[in-house]
């Protein structure tokens, strides 16, 4: 097993303390060794998920939109989501 030091702010390495203290976790390691396995499961699903818009997009064929429709569609949706 590798060790790795790290520093956090201190609202962060409280934030941390206090859900080790909650006894869900055994340690600190314990605790940002799930938040990491978490982060790998959720960019695996995005890597999913990607495929499959790539793989649905090539099986559609070409489009009769245009670019600048296609961009100024995406640009509202990334706005509604705050992204």
């Amino acid at each position: 097993m590798a060790k790795m030091t790290i520093s956090l702010p201190d609202n962060l390495a409280e934030y941390v303390e206090n859900r080790v203290a909650t006894g869900r976790y055994s340690s600190a390691g314990a605790f940002l060794a799930e938040l990491i396995l978490k982060d790998q499961l959720h960019h695996t699903l995005d890597d999913e998920e990607l495929r499959n818009m790539l793989r649905q997009a090539e099986e559609s064929g070409p489009s009769d939109r245009r670019i600048p429709d296609i961009l100024s569609e995406t640009k509202a949706k990334l706005r509604d989501n705050n992204l």
